[in-house]
Parts: structure tokens; C-alpha cells; sequence
């Protein structure tokens, strides 16, 4: 029996239906080769999979790095399988009962592994996972609880896009178990496109259950512009930042005043990269959801380093941009709705005959749209224009409503539901329509939930979003008019189309689902605290279950409800609460001392 069919037997005992798989299976993915140290090694498209030199000494230094960060009771789940070293190494340096998995998306890489490499004395004591994204990331969350995932990146490059719909399926089926109850402290912006997108969040927030401090900088917004009124630039400049400063420094005080388990900022949040850092120093982790297109806008350049986690708004070009730049965790996040404000809704005759028009565009006076919106004037259907900065608006001056204020989102709700045929878009200082444009902004969104019909111009990440089903899309300014005129005399299908678009986003695009997203994708990685808040693990039930050596602490945990997350904090009150002549028990005490020290450590200032 040679080496090979040793490996599929050890595999046949623990797994019958791989053992058969694999003897199906060719390989040829990996080109072996012979390291300088005698051992294999392997090779992919001329990319090396393991050390040339000394793949043991180099596998040895990867586990150690990996085991630097688990915990007790953690299931470590690796991607990325190349000859395995990196895995065996690994194995031998866990505890016995500690549960490693290893995502095979490709069989074909294993059996060529399977060839030169024994797996005799620890393959046993590997779970070895394998099949299609989707039923990986089904077998894993079914198989474990708190999941950390380990990355071996030189092998994990193989099958990158299969990897990364595992992770993808795996958030979206842990998200569904969620439980536990975080505090999240979000962070708004002093003014700005971002600012109504916060709201929507605090909102979703709270509706999937979690206790929510909003830091609402707006509040400031009036004297931070007011600082306009000076006429030297560089003062005027110097004076607004050490303004932010300040507002950075009040967030820092909330912190301290009552710590959350996760800061989670937006698109101008003012938080510099000193009150960042003093933070990550008292151990809060920080979030940002950069909802800014990160070409025009750059200022993320000088903050990667600040947030332990960002979410952006457009994909491959802005992930890679960000992940050379530093940053540590950067995952793709669209925007969304919010469908218990964008909705339809019914309108009063009065509401109808100033906001109702047969065709019309909401948004600021961007170049490409003061140069494309004027065709559509004096054409057979009425058209009004809506939104601010419309300075000098020249033809459109004419169309123009409320003098050019900004639309709040009441009203912009009424304008959707009011329009027969809604013009969306985009962004652009150029002329015409962006040529990299990429990413989806908010109002394709929030017309789609209030079952508006709009005609919207091509985004490369529309079609994952919206399909031609749902909306009009346009491709070329040329475009615009002839296909307004097909969907306006064609009321039946705009209906219809605008019902599915609707379907959708309750199905798949509000700020609920983007919220759930957001902290499975931060409970991933970081499964021993924010993963275990998720999954209930400081729940009182769960509590309770894990202090059955200490009698004192179960007395105090049975007065919280199953469901209630105890903290230090919660258990310190309940006894403070005892009658004064209560004679404590040691752990009280205890508990009473450690928490007075947290209290004295909230040196955030």
C-alpha cells in the first residue's frame, strides 16, 4: 500500500464519502517540487505554496502566529490547504479537544497533497470539510459555535472566489442564530450626505435588538458653520479642525462614561486619528462604513489605520486599495433602505399638486446632471427639479422647486410616490456618466422601497443589486430621453417593475440586512468578543452554565432573566443593592473590587 492509499484509508474511517470522492478525483493543481531541505513543496501558475527552502520551519511560524489570538473553546476553521504543513503544525500545538476544520472547495489540490504528504498521527484529529461554498459554510455553522477563521494565504490564492463566497455564506447563516445583545455607540457626522444614512442605522440597530448610544454631532452643526464666516481660509480652517477636534474628544468621553463593545462610525465621522488611537489603547474596537466614493474622496488615506474595521461601498478596485493602504479588515457593503420611512405612501391632494410631476430628479447640482437634465425639458410630460446646490442653474432655473433647498426625507418620500417616472442619476464632476462608475447610491435604493418607478444610469454593481426587470437602465446620456419616453407611456409596466424592485429590497437591501451583515462580518473576527456577545455566550442562561463551581455567582446570576446579558457592571449593582447589613461572601467582594477598578480606569481623556 503506498502512500496515497495509506492517507485515503485514515480518511475512509473518519469520512467514507470523501475517501470515495477522492479516489474520483484527478489532480494536477499542485506541481511538486523538493525543497532545499529535502522535503516537498509545491508550486501553482509559478507562485510558490510553501517555503522553497524549509516548508516545517515555515509552517511552524505560521501557527504560532495563529494560536497568538485563540481562545478556550473556539472552533479554528482554516482556508487555504496546499500541502497542509501549515495545518499539521498547527494541530500538534492545540489542546486535544480544541475542533480544527479545514474548508477544502477543491478536492483536486487534497489529492495531490494526499501524494506526498503522510497523514498518519494527526489527520485523524482534523475535521476535513469539503463540497460547494454553500454547504461548507452550512456544515461549519451547524458544527460550531464560536468560529475563528485562519487564512493561509499562499494556498487559500487557489481558489480565492470560493473562499470568499464561503465567507460569505457563513456570515449570512451565523447571522441568522444572532442572540446576543451588543451596545453599539455610533458615531455621526456633523453634517453632510452621511448623516441621514447614521440615522437609518441607529434605527435598524434597535429594531434587531441591541442597545444603541448615538453620538448625534449634528447638533454642533450650526456653530461648525458659522465658522464660514471667516474670511481667512487658514484660519477659518485651523479653527473648524480644532472644532472637530473638540467633538472628537466629547465622543471619547461618551466612551468613557459608558464602553461599548464596538464604536461604529460614518463617512466623516469627526474622530482623529489621536482619539482612534487612544481607543485602541483601552481596547474598544472601531468601525467605519465609508459611504463616500474613495477616488474623489481621500481623506481615508490618512484614517486606514485608525479603524480596526472598514466597510465601503464599492468593491474590488476600493478593497484592494484600502488593504494596500493598511488596513487591516475591509469588506464590501452597499447602501440600502430604510422601508419604515421610505415606503409607499398616500397622498393629500395639496402634497400631490406641489410634489407630483410626470418626470422629475432629486439630488445636488452636479456637472454631468446640469448638462444632461435639460433635455428633458419641454417635451411632452411636465418635469420638476428638486434638491440644493443649484446656484446659477441656468435652463433648469425654470423647474427648479423651493428655490433650491434641501429635501428632508419625509418629503423626498412624497416626491418618489408623486412622480410617475423618476430620473436617478449619479454622481459625476465630469461630463456625462461616470466611466468607473461603480457603486449604488442611496436613492436607488429608498425609490425601489417606496415602489417608485425610476430610470437609473449603468453602475457595474447594479446587476447583482437590481436587475432590467426592476428599473429602466440607461447606459449613455443619448439614452436618457427616448427611454423616459418609452416608460412614461407605458404606466402598467412602470407598476409592475416598480413591485419588483419593492420585493427586493424588502427581501435583500435594507439597513436591517447591511446591520446584520456588519457584525456577523465583525463577529467572524473576532469571535472571542464581539462572536460571543452574538451568539449569546454572556447571556445569563449561558452564564449560569458555566459557573457551576461557584454557587455565590449562580445566587446572583438566577435573578437576571435567561435571556439578559450580565455584565460586571449588572453584577456589582445587584449587590450594591443588598441590604447594607448584608454580610457579603468573598466573591461579592471580589466582584465589588473588580469593578470599582474598571470604574477608576476609564481614564479615556
Amino acid at each position: 500500500m503506498n502512500l496515497f492509499q495509506k492517507n485515503v484509508e485514515l480518511l475512509r474511517r473518519q469520512d467514507p464519502a470523501l475517501a470515495a470522492q477522492i479516489l474520483q478525483t484527478a489532480g494536477g493543481i499542485l506541481s511538486i517540487q523538493t525543497a532545499k531541505s529535502g522535503v516537498p513543496t509545491a508550486v501553482t501558475n509559478n507562485r510558490t505554496i510553501h517555503s522553497a527552502y524549509d516548508p516545517l520551519s515555515e509552517a511552524e511560524r505560521w501557527a504560532d502566529h495563529q494560536i497568538e489570538n485563540c481562545q478556550s473553546g473556539e472552533t479554528l476553521v482554516v482556508l487555504g490547504l496546499g500541502l497542509f504543513y501549515h495545518v499539521e503544525a498547527l494541530r500538534a500545538k492545540l489542546p486535544q479537544d480544541t475542533v480544527l476544520i479545514v474548508v477544502m472547495p477543491n478536492l483536486s489540490e487534497l489529492v495531490d497533497g494526499l501524494s506526498v504528504r503522510s497523514l498518519d498521527g494527526w489527520g485523524e484529529r482534523v475535521c476535513w470539510v469539503w463540497g460547494q461554498a454553500e454547504s461548507l459554510a452550512s456544515k461549519v455553522a451547524h458544527q460550531a459555535k464560536r468560529i475563528r477563521l485562519l487564512t493561509y494565504e499562499p494556498a487559500l490564492m487557489i481558489h480565492q472566489k470560493e473562499y470568499e463566497t464561503f465567507r460569505s455564506q457563513l456570515r449570512d447563516q451565523l447571522a441568522k442564530g444572532v442572540s446576543g445583545r451588543l451596545h453599539i455607540m455610533v458615531v455621526g457626522p456633523i453634517y453632510g450626505g452621511s448623516l441621514p444614512v447614521a440615522g437609518y442605522m441607529v434605527r435598524a440597530l434597535e429594531a434587531l435588538g441591541h442597545r444603541v448610544s448615538w453620538v448625534d454631532h449634528s447638533l454642533h452643526a450650526p456653530g461648525y458653520q458659522n465658522l464660514n464666516s471667516l474670511k481667512d481660509d487658514r484660519l477659518r480652517m485651523t479653527v473648524q479642525q480644532r472644532f472637530s477636534d473638540t467633538l472628537g474628544v466629547i465622543s471619547l468621553a461618551h466612551v468613557a462614561e459608558d464602553p461599548p463593545d464596538l464604536v461604529l462610525a460614518m463617512s466623516q465621522a469627526p474622530l482623529s486619528m489621536a482619539v482612534l488611537e487612544q481607543m485602541r489603547r483601552k481596547k474598544v474596537l472601531t468601525a467605519m462604513w465609508f459611504v463616500e466614493n474613495f477616488r474623489h474622496l481621500t481623506y481615508w488615506q490618512q484614517m486606514i489605520e485608525g479603524y480596526d474595521f472598514w466597510f465601503v461601498m464599492q468593491q474590488a478596485p476600493c478593497v484592494e486599495a484600502f488593504k494596500n493602504a493598511g488596513a487591516s479588515h475591509v469588506s464590501y457593503l452597499p447602501l440600502a433602505a430604510d422601508p419604515t420611512l421610505h415606503q409607499p405612501v398616500t397622498l393629500t391632494r395639496e402634497d400631490q399638486l406641489e410634489l407630483g410631476s410626470d418626470v422629475s430628479f432629486l439630488g445636488a447640482g452636479y456637472r454631468n446632471r446640469r448638462e444632461i437634465l435639460p433635455f428633458l425639458l419641454e417635451k411632452e410630460w411636465s418635469f420638476k427639479l428638486w434638491g440644493n446646490e443649484w446656484d446659477r442653474a441656468g435652463v433648469l432655473a425654470s423647474v427648479l422647486q423651493r428655490n433650491g433647498a434641501r429635501i428632508d426625507t419625509q418629503t423626498s418620500v412624497k416626491i418618489f410616490n408623486a412622480t410617475s417616472v423618476n430620473v436617478n442619476l449619479h454622481s459625476y464632476t465630469g461630463s456625462g456618466f461616470d466611466p468607473d462608475g461603480d457603486s449604488v447610491n442611496p436613492r436607488t435604493f429608498e425609490l425601489a422601497s417606496c415602489g417608485a418607478f425610476q430610470v437609473i444610469d449603468h453602475r457595474s454593481l447594479l446587476p447583482e443589486i437590481f436587475d432590467e426587470s426592476m428599473m429602466a437602465i440607461v447606459r449613455t446620456p443619448d439614452e436618457l430621453v427616448p427611454v423616459v419616453r418609452k416608460y412614461f407611456h407605458e404606466p402598467e409596466l412602470r407598476r409592475v417593475m416598480a413591485e419588483e424592485s419593492r420585493k427586493r429590497v424588502l427581501h435583500s437591501h435594507t439597513y436591517a440586512h447591511r446591520m446584520q451583515t456588519l457584525l456577523s462580518t465583525i463577529g467572524l473576527a473576532c469571535p472571542d468578543r464581539i462572536g460571543s456577545i452574538l451568539q449569546g455566550d454572556r447571556q445569563a442562561e449561558a452564564l449560569l452554565a458555566r459557573s457551576q463551581d461557584c454557587p455565590e455567582l449562580q445566587t446572583l446570576l438566577k435573578t437576571f432573566p435567561k435571556t439578559d446579558r450580565v455584565e460586571l457592571v449588572d453584577l456589582a449593582n445587584a449587590i450594591r443593592q443588598k441590604n447594607p447589613e448584608t454580610q457579603l461572601k468573598r466573591e461579592e467582594l471580589l466582584i465589588l473590587m473588580m469593578d470599582e477598578y474598571r470604574q477608576e480606569k476609564r481614564d479615556f481623556l
